[in-house]
């Protein structure tokens, strides 16, 4: 039987703008197909207390204010980095939002030139411009990135044109390594910088973005791509969906 295990990181202090929504929308559209689901809470301490991490198939992420990332920066930075690391070298999948997509980059220069190291696991660093810049907030709509479109599993429960909407707010601006592949393209809002169009990253199977909202809850498209690939899956049983679509169409229209 299939049974989807879900790694959640710093659920107390990493929860902005519902991000907790995600693995909430995770869960229940596993139960609409009788796919057991089960959430690991992973919180700061020793990784030790966990008897069942190389059985996570799918790692989850949210944001928070700059109080909430300091407060977990040591440990994530000291206890939780071998995790991950291996995590994403074995090709699992993940999903990491807004703080969590900034601090698992090279950097994060903070207004006042402060700068907290990464985990380099994602190839971008972030930069906070302070009063130079406007902060990046509003409703925001992306392409995703042919990298992740033209893969099979999300071809075969994508049901909703290959786009994505969403709500973003930071201060920070991500930029990108040459060669390394954003999540999506922005057609409206800010993505990752303002600048170049590009709106989070892809590392593997595991996607960095600013979409709050939550992301899955407005895109359930991405939210079965995450379930199928966790679980290894061409595809699955689809759900009715027409009044998801009614809601997605409408927030395509959000200004």
């Amino acid at each position: 039987m299939n049974k989807l295990l879900i790694g959640y990181l710093y659920k107390d202090e990493l929860n902005l703008y519902g991000d907790n929504g995600n693995v909430e929308v995770l869960s229940a559209r596993c139960a609409r197909r009788d796919i057991e689901c089960e959430i690991v809470l992973i919180s700061k301490g020793n990784l030790s207390a966990y008897a069942r991490l190389s059985e996570i198939n799918l790692l989850f992420m949210g944001g928070g204010p700059d109080s909430s990332q300091k407060s977990i920066y040591g440990d994530f930075l000291e206890e939780k980095e071998p995790f991950i690391r291996d995590y994403i070298a074995s090709g699992k999948t993940g999903l990491f939002v807004c703080g969590s997509y900034q601090l698992m980059g090279d950097y994060y220069r903070a207004a006042d030139g402060a700068e907290l190291k990464g985990l380099g696991l994602f190839k971008a660093h972030t930069i906070h411009f302070g009063k130079n810049r406007p902060r990046c907030i509003g409703n925001v709509r992306a392409k995703i990135n042919s990298k992740l479109s033209s893969d099979q599993v999300f071809k075969n429960v994508d049901f909703l044109g290959g786009a994505v909407i969403g709500f973003e707010n930071h201060g920070g601006r991500t930029y990108l390594d040459a060669g390394a592949a954003p999540f999506a393209h922005v057609t409206y809002g800010h993505g990752n910088n303002s600048e170049d169009g590009t709106e989070g990253i892809i590392v593997g199977n595991c996607i960095g973005t600013y979409f709050h909202g939550p992301i899955l809850a407005k895109n359930p498209h991405l939210a079965d791509y995450l379930i199928a690939k966790s679980l290894n899956l061409p595809e699955l049983p689809k759900l009715n969906a027409g009044l998801t679509v009614a809601s997605y169409t409408a927030s395509k229209k959000l200004r």
